[in-house]
């Protein structure tokens, strides 16, 4: 009889839900497709960005680390007026290098860039030069220029190579034979 009266007690409980309509769903399947087809488009653009980042490192060119190392700026490219020299040099692998040699011999910096240096990509990097103690830009840039203009000022390329100070670094032009191409050292830009 306990069993018969713990039902009744349950039922009773149970019964204010009978009273209760249930609850539609308020988002079509219409709409459930279009988030669903939302979500695979950003995941296609993520991955297709992730993809062109990989590859700008050079995770697909066969390009490594190793071949980066590689490359040695030992050919003088050009000498400053204050005895500096700026070193260029490339390896088989497609990688070029420049490097910043102050007055007293000491490398104050260098930088390499994957593949064959692209038109209106300089491979540079920014440094001290300890003689005149002004910040400088030392870079190399594809043949076939012969001059880098930034703003009013015309630099002189030499061996694919120059050097400007940090200071007046901005968006330029490179010009000569092989025509016109944009650069931009702002990142280099002196404070």
């Amino acid at each position: 009889m306990s069993e018969y009266h713990e039902d009744d007690q349950i039922r009773a409980l149970l019964s204010p839900l009978d009273t209760i309509e249930p609850v539609t769903r308020s988002v079509s399947r219409r709409s459930a497709r279009r988030h669903l087809l939302t979500l695979a488009v950003v995941g296609c653009g993520l991955a297709g960005a992730g993809a062109a980042i990989a590859a700008g490192f050079g995770a697909f060119s066969g390009t490594t680390r190793a071949d980066l190392n590689a490359c040695n700026a030992s050919t003088i490219a050009l000498t400053t007026p204050s005895g500096a020299q700026v070193l260029t040099g490339h390896t088989d692998a497609g990688v070029y290098c420049v490097a910043y040699k102050n007055p007293n011999g000491v490398e104050a910096g260098s930088s390499a860039k994957l593949g064959e240096t692209p038109v209106g990509q300089a491979v540079a990097v920014g440094t001290m030069d300890t003689a005149s103690h002004t910040s400088v830009i030392a870079g190399v840039v594809p043949s076939g220029y012969d001059e880098l203009s930034i703003g009013g000022q015309r630099i002189p390329i030499k061996n694919q190579a120059f050097v400007v100070e940090a200071k007046s670094a901005g968006p330029g032009t490179l010009s000569g034979p092989a025509g016109t191409a944009a650069v931009n050292l702002q990142m280099f830009a002196a404070p």
